[in-house]
């Protein structure tokens, strides 16, 4: 396990440690330990905390590789989605003659 994450270094995956989920950033791999950074959200404030964190490799269950991440906030999804759609959209644009 300790090979395939000193693989991710510096990147973005979703690691199960012990019976929970994060979405990490790995930050560094030694010995027998992982140091990753990973983000909280709270509903009530709608606002991420950045937390670092740092945890046995033997804790480590399962890693996945992300594909792509969506916004939680409303407005930034339905942004993300219409710069997708404007991207891969052969309509013609309307200011177009």
């Amino acid at each position: 396990m300790k090979h395939i994450l000193q693989t991710y270094l510096e990147q973005e995956i979703w690691v199960l440690i012990r019976d929970k989920w994060y979405f990490a950033t790995v930050i560094g791999v030694w010995d027998d330990l992982l140091w990753f950074k990973h983000r909280t959200y709270n509903k009530d404030t709608e606002e991420d905390t950045l937390w670092e964190m740092v945890v046995k490799i033997s804790e480590v269950i399962a890693i996945d590789k992300v594909k792509s991440v969506m916004s939680r906030k409303p407005d930034v999804f339905i942004a993300r989605l219409l710069e997708t759609d404007a991207g891969t959209s052969n309509h013609p644009q309307e200011h177009e003659k």
